[in-house]
């Protein structure tokens, strides 16, 4: 059915339909012309009752009809115009290599000389590929359009992939700043070494060597130096013992009163 519109490419479709249909049936071309009256309908309708006391559709070729639908409904004009979107068709940003495809074929049928040739079709093709897809199948010599539309879709595939694997990249790093953790080249969280720290601190016998791995949890082994280091670990500065400050240090006293040992 066709109830008109303002739409070209619908009248268009229909015309396609219909002789689509009457290369199955071998209408006569006169049962083609009736035929296609019995389906107008709305404004089209309205439209051949307004023309058909100008024609005589008894005896009227099918093709006749056709010249005068098409200039109701599809137009030099329209036609033309529909011509130069073939010739200047290109893929979109957003447009898949299918999408792309598929547009180039239907407007193909306002050039049939592009779309009769398979070579002429395959360059047109070609010609509007996105630049990132045209420059990776252009390496080779085109054979067929198939071939050219097989190497586009898998060039599509692989930048897709790319692209896939970019983004999930991207969203890594992403997270790992968030984190505020280093990670090396595979993606692993790098531990931080302690830092060390080595401090000297004399007493009786000596310098002691301190090293402390972790400022937070110092740790002492000598009972007997003493400094500020001592200090914070609580022990006492004249024996080096814990529990007791030095001016309370009982050892200290007990020295204080031992007598000294005198010689022979």
């Amino acid at each position: 059915m066709f109830d008109g519109g303002s739409d070209p490419m619908i009248a268009e479709t229909w015309i396609q339909e219909m002789e689509k249909m009457y290369e199955l049936l071998q209408f006569s071309e006169e049962v083609k012309v009736k035929l296609a009256i019995s389906m107008l309908r709305g404004s089209a309708d309205s439209w051949w009752t307004a023309m058909e006391t100008a024609y005589e559709v008894n005896g009227m070729a099918w093709r006749d009809f056709k010249r005068v639908f098409y200039a109701k409904y599809f137009s030099d004009s329209v036609r033309q115009m529909k011509q130069n979107e073939f010739l200047s068709l290109t893929q979109s940003e957003h447009m898949t290599v299918l999408d792309y495809a598929n547009r180039l074929d239907e407007l193909g049928r306002f050039c049939p000389q592009f779309m009769e040739v398979d070579m002429s079709r395959a360059n047109r093709f070609e010609q509007g590929l996105r630049y990132e897809i045209r420059s990776r199948t252009s390496s080779q010599l085109i054979t067929s359009y198939m071939d050219i539309l097989d190497r586009a879709l898998k060039v599509e595939a692989e930048l897709k992939r790319s692209d896939r694997e970019r983004a999930d990249l991207m969203r890594s790093r992403s997270a790992r700043s968030q984190s505020g953790r280093p990670w090396d080249f595979r993606g692993t969280p790098i531990q931080k070494k302690p830092r060390v720290r080595t401090y000297s601190s004399r007493s009786h016998s000596g310098i002691i060597n301190i090293t402390i791995a972790d400022p937070r949890a110092r740790t002492y082994s000598s009972r007997s130096h003493s400094g500020p280091y001592m200090r914070r670990a609580g022990a006492c500065y004249s024996c080096g013992r814990t529990g007791h400050l030095a001016r309370d240090c009982p050892y200290k006293r007990r020295n204080e009163l031992r007598p000294p040992v005198l010689g022979d």
